[in-house]
């Protein structure tokens, strides 16, 4: 994070910084998801410090036990995607101490034998949590948008716990939107008002545009 380029020596400076402070404490109350760009909005100069580092830990992993090995050689191409693929998948990534710079370098690279075993997964297991957030971290890398609305709008009809409902169209909502796609408004389409999953979706819509008015509105001086 970078100091604010528009900052100019002013006798006020001491009002301007208390003004910065509540804009800023305001930007990571109403934007977690996308506090960086709300940020650069107001001026500031994002630097990300964790990149190199994450890039030499990417570097420098290695397959610590044979679930990794199988992992590498599958997303390397050396053997096919099967269903054991995708257990010693989640085997791994539920483990205690997971190896997420091996796994993640993958994810960067947009590894179509990644994508294709969390496909595969998600059609053994289509409200698995786990890898509909894997599939929508992918997505941050290649765009496949047609395919992670089709997994998320298949879980949302799966999933009958309305907890699970409520988090899944939630994080759908959050993975799509900076593409445009406006996933509550798309899900409500599906479910007739007076039924609990519409009612689940108008008040997640109600709570989002709250937000969305809270976080418009301009700071008063």
């Amino acid at each position: 994070m970078g100091q604010n380029k528009n900052h100019r020596p002013d006798p006020d400076d001491d009002l301007d910084d208390e003004i910065t402070s509540d804009e800023i404490r305001r930007i990571f109350r109403n934007h977690p998801r996308d506090y960086i760009a709300k940020l650069e909005e107001i001026g500031f100069i994002y630097h990300d410090d964790d990149t190199d580092h994450e890039e030499q830990e990417e570097a420098d992993a290695r397959p610590l036990n044979t679930n990794q090995e199988y992992l590498v050689s599958f997303f390397d191409g050396d053997i096919l995607l099967s269903e054991k693929t995708v257990e010693i998948f989640l085997e791994e990534r539920r483990s205690r101490k997971p190896n997420f710079p091996l796994i993640r370098k993958y994810f960067k690279q947009a590894n179509k034998n990644l994508l294709a075993m969390l496909s595969d997964g998600l059609h053994r297991y289509p409200v698995s949590t786990e890898l509909l957030s894997d599939l929508a971290f992918f997505h941050e890398t290649q765009n496949i948008l047609s395919t992670l609305i089709d997994h998320y709008t298949a879980a949302c009809e799966k999933q009958q716990n309305l907890e699970v409902f409520s988090e899944l169209a939630l994080n759908f909502y959050y993975a799509t939107l900076p593409d445009g796609y406006d996933a509550l408004q798309a899900l409500k389409e599906k479910y007739p008002p007076g039924t609990t999953k519409r009612g689940v979706l108008d008040f997640l819509s109600e709570m989002e545009n709250n937000r969305d008015s809270d976080a418009d509105t301009d700071v008063q001086f």
